[in-house]
């Protein structure tokens, strides 16, 4: 369904919720109706910086399922690495790695993507066996996501699989039924459609392990 029939299908119940209002809502239950089911995969693109350990990940990924380097699927890191050596300051004499591997890791950190390969970097007294990835390479990150945001453009059309699109719509009106002071609260009406909704949310979590939404987004890097 498009913006505007799901629009015009929770207006027959709230008829003096406006556009804008409704839009905003349906953005909160797709992102919640995401966060549940898992249902969106995506793969995000950038190229990597000589010494540049962490990257930014685009706003909309949830979870980081895996990662390539150049097409080559790398290992997810397990521990901790003791030593940053992303931040340089070569007038204390600390510069990016000279040395390069292929044997690459990567890890995520504060809603950044880390990247790693094997290389020795000593710090007072302190030595760690990853550094920094030292080569330009294309980082590719697969992703569950939430959906693209719906805007005024009103023939847009959610990413969900369509028969997930009334749980947008069950949403919004059993979340409209329950706002106080409005003269068409109704707790017992909005139960009724978070039931419905709460079922869409099950069978959508049925759908993602075996099926997947997927797309591809290019994200320009981004230096900390």
């Amino acid at each position: 369904m498009t913006q505007k029939q799901l629009i015009e299908l929770i207006q027959q119940h709230h008829g003096s919720m406006g556009e804008t209002e409704i839009r905003l809502s349906l953005n909160r239950a797709q992102d919640d109706f995401c966060a549940k089911t898992e249902l969106i995969r995506d793969t995000y693109t950038q190229s990597s910086v000589a010494g540049q350990r962490y990257y930014t990940m685009h706003p909309k990924i949830l979870k980081v399922m895996s990662v390539q380097i150049n097409d080559v699927q790398i290992p997810r890191l397990t521990g901790t690495v003791i030593i940053d050596d992303d931040e340089f300051d070569s007038s204390a004499g600390l510069t990016a790695a000279s040395s390069s591997s292929n044997e690459r890791y990567w890890f995520t950190d504060s809603g950044r993507l880390g990247v790693v390969e094997k290389g020795t970097v000593t710090r007072d007294g302190k030595t760690s066996n990853y550094q920094s990835i030292s080569e330009v390479k294309e980082i590719r990150m697969y992703a569950i996501s939430q959906g693209t945001d719906f805007t005024v453009d009103l023939t847009e059309v959610s990413a969900l699989p369509t028969q997930f699109h009334d749980a947008l719509v069950y949403k919004v009106i059993s979340d409209a039924y329950l706002k106080a002071g409005t003269e068409v609260f109704n707790p017992q009406v909005s139960q009724i459609f978070e039931g419905k909704y709460l079922q869409l949310v099950k069978d959508g979590k049925k759908h993602s392990r075996n099926n997947q939404i997927g797309g591809a987004t290019i994200i320009a890097p981004t230096s900390f």
